[in-house]
């Protein structure tokens, strides 16, 4: 996963701690995929830029309700001879 600053990024205050360095993900542009991959936007700066804050949407994610009763412990894996 590939992060950059994101100090001053509005999105990222909210998630943060005040005095904490804020990250963010890098997102890249659908066009760029193939540049990343075969390493000619290495060293491109406009690759490095915080992806614009109004494309981004943040809203919370409910917890499901927690049970009161313990569940079973899952079971064990069964036994391989290979790795298929």
């Amino acid at each position: 996963m590939l992060t950059i600053n994101a100090d001053w990024f509005p999105l990222m205050q909210r998630f943060h701690k005040p005095d904490d360095e804020k990250r963010m993900v890098m997102i890249f542009d659908p066009d760029q995929y193939k540049g990343w991959l075969d390493g000619s936007l290495v060293s491109e700066e406009d690759v490095y830029r915080q992806y614009p804050a109004e494309l981004l949407v943040a809203q919370p994610d409910p917890m499901q309700p927690r049970s009161r009763s313990k569940a079973p412990a899952p079971a064990a894996p069964a036994e391989q001879d290979g790795l298929f």
